[in-house]
């Protein structure tokens, strides 16, 4: 019988990391894998295997050393492939771009080295959904190709297409439409198998495929099927399928379909969003990993200043810090859909992290500091600018004196000139004297990548306290005018100075507490494959379908600030059943920012907590920023943000800016963000396998927000 193309048969097994169980716990599990994988390798010379996370792999080669031989010998018969190459296989919208460069270079490096293996091929099949810059950054990490069953915009995309990101750079995708385990859990027997096989392959050619098809045949932490050679090879020899079997690698299937390449479609841009759920389930991880980000990156580039100036940095220490992080940003725990003993063992990782890298990052600032001529009266402050261009910012810093009869404090710049400094806390002596003292102060034009030295002076004076008349709900500063809500936190109306123009049209920094009967992954409702992009609109939560903050009791006396750096408004009040809402509204001198934080303490069940601010924007486009870009995408629909969304049409624009908050969205003018979500734990369907509980655990001021519109 004349045959119509190949099956490729592609055994892999897809690491999930942690999720049902601990990083620990499925290693003890799944190292087997790994075990009978290279037995059926060494058993059968037709057989093929997928590897893919180093995180996965290196523990194996630490407790079975001696099968680094055969390891290293199935590569270089390009039998064992090594695909997706990254230290795991992480969640790309949420972490930071230079999270997912060091994901590159740490499990590259450790496979290059230990396996003599480039990772060519990228492997991103359970990742949900992918950024715009996605191509370019594979492409410049040595990548040929991107894998993945999830991201494609309509059910009809064809198996095979070519992506094209942000900056035009193009990369061929692989789309699994039947998941990266259609060919997994085949029968042991015949002709049950064989039927098995073809209906598999009818299936993929409802998407567009020609006659060579790949089936990677890989379940979650999934055992290899010792029965496949022996069936494979029985198919082929009866030879009544319209169609041949072969175990294969993803390069054995590329190189099959490569003369077709130049006649794939081409599709576009951004491959979200998919469960949209995730960008607010357990809200503190993702916090957690933006402040982690900007610790390291600082440090790393402190380290970079210590060696242009020969002092040298060890990365050892700093490596050690990025690694539990890193764990941490796999798919389904940057996600939060793990269960709540896995939970409590991904916040341990954060605190290691945390710890290495805060001693590694106080290390390198003193050093870095040591190099600088720091003599003269007082205490020398350090201000540092991890950024690549000039930055006028806030800067805190703690001193403490032990001389007798400092009374009050100066603050002078570079220049010698005296700055406007706030005193955040005090602490006195028994006869008044000042011992400890935490102020502000705004550094301007620090240099990028460089620092500025200030100096705080003691004085004999005593200490200017900070106050003054505050006008009733009113902040001010040279650019902005706000009148806040001292019943309920809102901000009733937020006036740009320059040109008299109200950028709200209905009071803004209003809390929304909806029912939210989804799970972990999805908004409202129960979890869906998630292949395709979901284009579901979430538009503000009609009056009536949901408790506002601006409803029910009013607030505490709220509690006011004014002083030369910053001045502040907080408002506590009774929200929810039995819960409790604090927000701060706080506007600095000098710079172009409203401050936002906002703490949530929820004792409810099923609900969603979103931020509301409706502009006075008509037909404004929403620009999101992505991992090293930016990227337009429609209106309504909540997709991942980094740090900013920008909701603007050209006269008038306002962007909400946040940190670890990804959840954003711009509905009617209306700029939304997800504080946090407690839905249920698990969908229906997998609750009697899991150790979930119907509420997530974790600190009940887990929903800290913390928002900047500009």
């Amino acid at each position: 019988m004349k045959k119509s193309g190949r099956f490729f048969f592609i055994p892999h097994s897809h690491w999930e990391g942690a999720v049902f169980k601990t990083r620990e716990e499925y290693l003890e599990m799944g190292l087997p894998i790994i075990l009978r994988a290279l037995r059926l390798l060494q058993r059968y010379p037709e057989y093929r295997f997928v590897l893919d996370q180093a995180c996965f792999v290196k523990p194996f080669v630490e407790r079975y050393p001696e099968e680094v031989g055969t390891l290293k010998r199935m590569v270089a018969e390009k039998r064992l492939e090594i695909c997706g190459g990254l230290w795991v296989m992480p969640d790309v919208n949420m972490p930071g771009g230079e999270s997912f460069v060091r994901q590159i270079e740490m499990g590259k490096k450790w496979f290059r080295d230990v396996l003599g293996a480039e990772a060519t091929i990228g492997w991103q099949v359970d990742t949900f959904g992918h950024h715009a810059q996605i191509p370019q950054l594979m492409r410049l990490a040595g990548f040929r190709s991107f894998w993945s069953q999830r991201g494609v915009p309509a059910e009809e995309t064809p198996t095979e297409f070519v992506w094209e990101g942000l900056d035009g750079t193009r990369i061929p995708f692989f789309w699994m439409p039947k998941s990266y385990a259609i060919a997994y859990g085949s029968p042991a027997t015949w002709p049950e198998f064989k039927q098995f096989m073809v209906d598999r392959y009818e299936q993929l050619g409802a998407y567009g495929c020609g006659p060579d098809r790949a089936a990677p045949a890989g379940a979650d932490v999934c055992l290899p099927e010792e029965h496949i050679p022996e069936m494979i090879r029985r198919f082929n020899e009866e030879g009544t399928a319209p169609f041949e079997m072969c175990i294969g690698t993803p390069s054995d299937y590329e190189k099959a379909v490569e003369r077709q390449m130049p006649q794939w479609p081409i599709v576009r841009g951004d491959m979200n969003p998919i469960f949209q759920g995730t960008y607010s389930s357990r809200i503190e991880l993702k916090q957690r990993t933006r402040e982690l980000e900007r610790m390291l990156t600082a440090a790393e580039k402190l380290g970079a200043i210590l060696e242009w100036h020969g002092g040298g940095a060890t990365a050892e220490r700093l490596e050690q810090a990025w690694e539990p992080m890193l764990f941490n940003q796999t798919h389904d725990l940057m996600s939060g859909v793990m269960t709540d003993h896995v939970y409590d063992d991904t916040i341990r990782l954060y605190e290691v992290s945390h710890q290495l890298a805060q001693d590694e990052l106080d290390v390198r600032m003193r050093r870095t500091m040591d190099l600088t001529d720091t003599r003269g009266d007082g205490v020398a402050v350090w201000v540092f600018n991890p950024l690549s261009w000039p930055r006028t910012d806030v800067a805190q810093v703690n001193v403490g004196f032990s001389e007798p009869d400092v009374r009050g404090l100066k603050v002078v710049g570079p220049d010698g000139v005296s700055v406007s400094f706030q005193v955040l806390a005090a602490e006195r002596s028994d006869d008044g004297a000042l011992l400890r003292v935490k102020l502000a102060f705004v550094a301007r034009e620090v240099p990028p990548l460089g620092h500025a030295v200030y100096r705080v002076l003691p004085q004999k004076m005593d200490l200017e306290v900070e106050g003054g008349e505050m006008p009733k709900g009113r902040l001010e500063n040279e650019r902005y005018l706000l009148d806040v809500d001292l019943a309920h936190g809102a901000i009733r109306s937020l006036l740009v100075k320059d040109g008299g123009w109200d950028a709200l049209r209905a009071p803004g920094n209003v809390i929304s507490m909806e029912e939210d009967r989804g799970d972990f992954w999805e908004l409202y409702r129960p979890l869906g494959w998630g292949f395709v992009t979901n284009k579901d609109r979430h538009a503000s939560p009609p009056s009536g379908a949901c408790l506002l903050s601006t409803d029910g009791p009013t607030a505490d006396a709220p509690a006011f600030r004014k002083g030369p750096v910053f001045s502040e408004i907080t408002v506590a009040k009774a929200f929810g059943e039995a819960g409790r809402l604090e927000t701060r509204v706080r506007l600095y001198q000098g710079l172009r920012r409203v401050e936002i934080q906002t703490k949530l303490l929820n004792n409810s069940r099923f609900v969603r907590y979103r931020a509301q601010f409706p502009t006075a924007i008509e037909n404004g486009r929403v620009v999101r920023e992505i991992p090293f870009g930016a990227v337009e995408q429609p209106e309504g629909i909540e997709c991942p943000a980094q740090n900013w969304m920008d909701y603007g049409n050209g006269q008038h624009g306002v962007a909400l800016l946040n940190r670890g908050i990804p959840g954003n969205n711009a509905a009617d003018g209306t700029l939304l963000l997800s504080l946090m979500r407690t839905p249920r734990s698990w969908p229906t369907r997998i609750r009697e396998d899991t150790r979930g509980r119907d509420r997530p655990r974790g600190s009940p001021w887990a929903g800290v927000s913390r928002s900047t519109m500009r």
